[in-house]
């Protein structure tokens, strides 16, 4: 009894506390952009479905375990991680909501799937060391992922910077070639002309037909080519999200490319810098 007792409680726990953490990743800022909710739900499902499985009696309390841990998580997760955005946060109500809807019709599904695979006691027992593993790799992979993005979002936001850099000074260099040749300067707006000359990062073909009407988005950055500005033309990138994607200014024109902090303005950029 005391084995069973001890199991079942650990199960209960392991489940709560999964279904808690696997929200922090979608919910922290910045994160990994994984892919929306299926990231959190895919882990309850799964630790509802085996924790059921590997539970000789009993089924509600993993249920009411994975719903409980969720709705924890997920307000401790906007506690600690609260939207800057005004806009944002006054929809966080509403996101609470429509989660924890899915959180429960998903709980409700993967019991089901876990008490149907626990009536075939036979086919569980010569698999149970594999079930246990897989159910325990859904329990950390939510603190894991909160542990690894960090790092692993310092590393993007420096390559962002860096292609962004070299993006905006080969695109620099493509304008001051096209103006360069006969009817340089009325070509300026043609993605095409540009081309010819670009030599940086690649751009995608879409990129090229709108990089001088609209703004275009590589790498975390926003690049656009004013060919109307009074001083001739202009050339500017930014990052599409300032603490996620990158951490610099970039602008581009006949006085040359200057890099700047993000909080700073065109007055504050130095020529050349990257």
């Amino acid at each position: 009894m005391g084995t069973f007792m001890s199991r079942n409680t650990l199960l209960v726990v392991l489940t709560a506390t999964g279904s808690a953490l696997c929200w922090w990743p979608v919910i922290m800022q910045p994160n990994l952009d994984p892919p929306s909710w299926w990231f959190p739900l895919a882990l309850v499902a799964l630790g509802t479905a085996l924790s059921t499985t590997l539970s000789d009696e009993g089924w509600l309390q993993f249920m009411i375990a994975s719903i409980v841990g969720s709705f924890v998580g997920i307000c401790c997760g906007f506690w600690i991680w609260w939207p800057t955005d005004g806009i944002e946060a006054s929809y966080v109500p509403l996101v609470v909501g429509e989660a924890m809807l899915s959180v429960v019709l998903v709980s409700v599904v993967s019991l089901l799937a876990g008490l149907i695979l626990r009536s075939w006691p036979v086919w569980i027992e010569k698999r149970r060391q594999a079930i246990w593993l897989l159910f325990l790799c859904g329990v950390i992979l939510g603190p894991v992922t909160v542990a690894l993005t960090p790092p692993l979002v310092a590393f993007r936001i420096a390559r962002n910077d860096r292609l962004a850099a070299e993006r905006i000074q080969s695109l620099n260099h493509a304008v001051e070639q096209t103006i360069a040749e006969a009817d340089g300067p009325a070509r300026i707006c043609d993605g095409q002309a540009l081309r010819q000359h670009y030599s940086g990062p690649p751009l995608r073909e879409t990129d090229w037909r709108y990089l001088a009407a609209n703004s275009v988005k590589e790498d975390g950055y926003f690049f656009w080519i004013n060919c109307h500005d009074k001083n001739g033309y202009s050339i500017d990138a930014q990052p599409a999200r300032e603490k996620g994607d990158g951490t610099r200014h970039f602008y581009a024109g006949k006085w040359g490319v200057a890099g700047c902090g993000i909080r700073e303005d065109r007055a504050h950029c130095v020529p050349g810098t990257k």
